[in-house]
């Protein structure tokens, strides 16, 4: 009977282990909210006429590589663009290495 049940555990337990790789995958990827989702970048000269509301910053580390930490980086600071009640954006830094990536920029709102 005792193998039975150490046997049923261990099943258990390489169960947990693949359930956490893979909310631990999907936890590394930022979703843009739907407000994230109507911001754009945009070059310095194309603002002039758009309100300034602030500096914004995203940061992804120790992803799934470089080109996954940089989107999410970037969606992390869009959706600050659109907490912000802004639509555009100009990025200012970007910053990657093997550990992951920083954006930062200035929010705008544009007509």
């Amino acid at each position: 009977m005792l193998p039975i049940i150490l046997k049923h555990m261990e099943f258990e337990m390489r169960g947990l282990g693949i359930s956490v790789c893979l909310v631990s995958v999907a936890a590394c990827s930022a979703e843009l909210t739907p407000q994230g989702q109507q911001v754009r970048q945009l070059s310095p000269a194309t603002v002039q006429n758009c309100q300034f509301l602030g500096p914004v910053s995203g940061t992804e580390l120790f992803g799934l590589g470089t080109t996954m930490d940089a989107q999410s980086a970037q969606n992390k600071m869009r959706n600050a663009v659109g907490a912000l009640s802004g639509n555009a954006f100009v990025l200012t830094q970007t910053s990657t290495s093997d550990d992951g990536t920083f954006v930062s920029g200035d929010a705008y709102r544009c007509p």
